[in-house]
């Protein structure tokens, strides 16, 4: 029985990364040419598409500095997947920070609700204005901002993790932003 196409292109890639930690700076190059599809197909999936290319970048260093780590007795693919995953992490961890920090409190836009709900009837009113947001985004509005519930009794609440709480808020009050403006 014949490897496969890709059986064989795993077994190319291994020999070229293992040249290149030999010292073969023409393997190395192709070897990481090589593996660009590969990392972008790899992150291309879990990240925004912003932050793709940084990720794709990362990788690429990781991969570099620790060459020195891979045990050429094991498959390349593995070791190359557990470094994807620690970088996708990574700037995952950094895109839900930026949302924690761009997070805007009902406070923030508390006039503007204020306008639309003391406003001439031509102008909708404030449950007019929430139904563009889910059930369960209304939810977590309530708790958080009329009830005063932090993110984290909402999330204990309605049995979600903290930070998909956040997001959903976050979101709600996007949305809340965009029809406001319209």
């Amino acid at each position: 029985m014949s490897p496969t196409p890709s059986t064989d292109r795993y077994a190319e890639l291994t020999l070229l990364f293992r040249l290149g930690v030999e010292g073969d700076v023409v393997a190395y190059q192709r070897f990481l040419h090589s593996i660009l599809p590969i990392l972008r197909r790899a992150v291309g999936g879990k990240l925004p598409a912003s932050e793709v290319e940084d990720t794709v970048q990362e990788v690429l260093i990781s991969v570099h500095k620790a060459r020195h780590t891979f045990d050429g007795q094991r498959p390349l693919m593995p070791w190359l997947m557990a470094i994807v995953h620690f970088r996708v992490t990574d700037t995952l961890r950094k895109v839900y920070a930026t949302l924690e920090r761009e997070y805007v409190g009902i406070e923030d836009i508390a006039d503007t609700l204020a306008d639309v709900t003391e406003s001439a009837p031509t102008h909708e009113s404030l449950e007019e204005l929430l139904e563009n947001v889910s059930d369960r985004e209304q939810r977590i509005l309530t708790l958080m901002y009329v009830e005063g519930c932090t993110a984290k009794e909402a999330a204990v609440q309605l049995d979600m993790k903290e930070s998909a709480v956040k997001v959903a808020a976050h979101r709600a009050i996007k949305k809340l932003r965009e029809k406001i403006g319209s």
